[in-house]
């Protein structure tokens, strides 16, 4: 009986969370490839690159995901991915703010309808090897008021490539998203001259 209600309370208190994710000390789950959309994106700074919408289903690969650059997700162990390939072209470093969120709304907190989840990672990503080149991670923007993953001030040096993953919170979800940039390109002072 004490099992039984040990059981019950520890449901109770997993359910009042909004979401538990727990690193995981075992290796990555190997992945399973399937056909997942890569995005290829030229940005020479200056007008943002436009929205990119898309969706995840069964037929995406799988990955797990990382909780941190430094570690995997013990819950997060097959989850679908697509990919969105950024260079920047562009003779200055560029700086961007990135959202994922709900294909057709993507600026309203994703609350109870989606979760998505985003990578960052420097030049290239391998499935099979998720902590490798990663920069960033990003759950929620806002805690659980707003369940849509963001970067915000993202700087891409010239000639650097940045592959976002675009992804989701647990196993098996499947939901359509949609991707926003906004940004913005330095401008660097040639000369100046005082009389």
């Amino acid at each position: 009986m004490l099992f039984a209600l040990l059981a019950t309370s520890a449901a109770i208190a997993q359910a009042d969370d909004a979401k538990v994710d727990s690193a995981s000390v075992n290796p990555a789950v190997a992945p399973i490839i399937r056909v997942s959309t890569n995005t290829v994106i030229d940005y020479p700074g200056g007008t943002p690159p436009g929205n990119v919408v898309g969706s995840f289903d069964a037929q995406d690969s799988t990955f797990n995901r990382p909780v941190t650059c430094g570690s995997l997700s013990g819950v997060g162990t097959a989850v679908p991915f697509d990919t969105i390939t950024l260079t920047n072209s562009g003779a200055n470093t560029a700086t961007l703010n990135i959202r994922l969120g709900q294909q057709g709304d993507p600026s309203t907190a994703c609350g109870t309808v989606i979760d998505p989840f985003l990578v960052e990672y420097d030049g290239s990503f391998n499935p099979a090897s998720p902590l490798t080149n990663c920069l960033l991670v990003n759950d929620d923007t806002n805690g659980s008021t707003d369940r849509c993953p963001s970067f915000t001030g993202i700087s891409i040096p010239s000639g650097s490539t940045r592959v976002y993953v675009l992804t989701t919170f647990d196993n098996a979800a499947a939901f359509n998203y949609e991707v926003t940039f906004a940004g913005t390109t330095p401008v660097s002072l040639q000369s100046f001259e005082i009389e």
